[in-house]
Parts: C-alpha cells; structure tokens; sequence
C-alpha cells in the first residue's frame, strides 16, 4: 500500500455502527417538534415517507450503477406541507432530530484511534456517503460520535446527486483537496459501492469487513486490487 495524502470513509458501517432503523420513533420526535403536532398522527407522517422513498425507488431501478439520492429535506418538505405541520427549526435541525431518534449508533472500533494516527502521520481526511443526509447533518452525526473526527469535508449523495458507485462524489473531494485520486484511499464497508466507487475514480479502495477470518489480505475485483481489513488497528499497524 502507498502512503495516501488523503484518505476518505464511507459513514455507515464504516465509521459507524448503527443499530436497528426505527421510522416510527424518528418520526415521533419530528412530530413533537413541530409548532402544532396535533396537524397530523406519527402513523400517517410514516406512510407518506415510505410512499415517497417507494416512488424514489422505482425510478432508480432503470439502472443500478447509476442512482441518484432523493434528499430527506425534500421529503420532509414534502411530508410538512401534505400535512400541515409547521416548525420553527430549519429543515438541516429536522434531518439532525430525525437521524438521532432513529436508531442508536456507535463509533466503530478503533476508529477514533485510526483518525488519530492518520492526523499524526499528516494524512488529511474527509467523508464522502450515500445517504439521504445533507452534508450538514452528517457533520453533527459524526461530531456526536467521534468528537476529535477532524475531517476536512464531508461530502453526501444528498447534496451531490449521484451515489456509489459512480465516481462523481469522489472525484470531487479529490478536487476539493487539491490531490490526485491517485494519492487516496476510501475506505468502505461496501464491495459495489465502496470498492467500485473508489476502482472508477482512480483511487485505493480498503474494504472493511468485520467479519474477516484474515485480519489484512489483497483481494480482486473485476481485475483491480483492492485491500480487506477486519479492524482499523490493520491500517494504524502500517502508518508506522
């Protein structure tokens, strides 16, 4: 492995461990925020976000190397108008409230040790997920968690259209950093998103795999290597 100037995680599964998606308890806690949360029930605010993702979903099934992010905003704004539900908060404070009553989550092993070693070494850092998250809220998820993260961006599908696989998201952290793709890693707990993502746009893949019998091995995918982990300590081991 080449030593990277910027190294780039996915969230989900990556960087976080989350627990089971509860729609109804994230969708409580918007409810009661709202100026009159009597305007509509907890049940009927779930049944508009699952038609709307159903209906986002069909039309991404024409290709599934190329899909684009419906962003929870747009939802919610959906969601709020149909009902008649006002809020005094901001629709970035909705997406925060929303993704922090819906499941639990907790930092994944060692990688508040990793992001330290990384900081230590001078490698820069920075996110880039598919989510329905805007950037912003992503950035208080991680805040949350991983207080010292210290990650130069934070890049989402939700701002930025095109999920992974496609190189988009990728190509333009690189470009924000100011560094070759070439010279990253990003590190994911995906084989197609994350490990294709990072083949097309030019950059190292590190596929995280908790499961993994062998702690750190090259495997192959559509004959370009790529590296498996089973902890973060495999890649603190050879920063040093």
């Amino acid at each position: 492995m080449y030593k990277p100037k910027l190294v780039l995680f996915d969230f989900g599964g990556t960087l976080m461990i989350d627990g089971e998606f509860s729609l109804h308890s994230g969708m409580e806690k918007l409810r009661l925020a709202a100026e009159n949360p009597d305007a509509a029930t907890t049940e009927a605010m779930c049944g508009m976000f699952r038609e709307m993702k159903n209906f986002a979903d069909k039309i991404n099934t024409n290709d599934s190397n190329c899909i684009m992010e419906t962003p929870l905003s747009s939802i919610f704004r959906n969601i709020f108008a149909c009902s008649g539900l006002r809020y005094a908060i901001s629709l970035t404070e909705c997406e925060i409230l929303f993704d922090r009553s819906n499941s639990t989550r907790t930092a994944a092993p060692y990688i508040a040790e990793l992001l330290t070693a990384l900081h230590d070494a001078g490698i820069r850092t920075g996110v880039i997920s598919n989510t329905v998250l805007s950037g912003e809220a992503m950035a208080a998820a991680v805040s949350e968690h991983i207080p010292n993260a210290g990650m130069e961006f934070i890049i989402t599908s939700a701002d930025y259209i095109f999920c992974k696989p496609s190189p988009y998201m990728l190509l333009a952290a690189a470009k924000t950093a100011g560094v070759e793709p070439g010279e990253c890693w990003y590190c994911g707990d995906g084989l197609i998103p994350d490990v294709g993502g990072a083949h097309n746009s030019g950059m190292l893949p590190v596929l995280y795999d908790r499961k993994a019998v062998i702690p750190f091995e090259c495997g192959e995918c559509g004959g370009k290597e790529y590296y498996i982990i089973n902890s973060w300590t495999e890649l603190i081991k050879r920063l040093v």
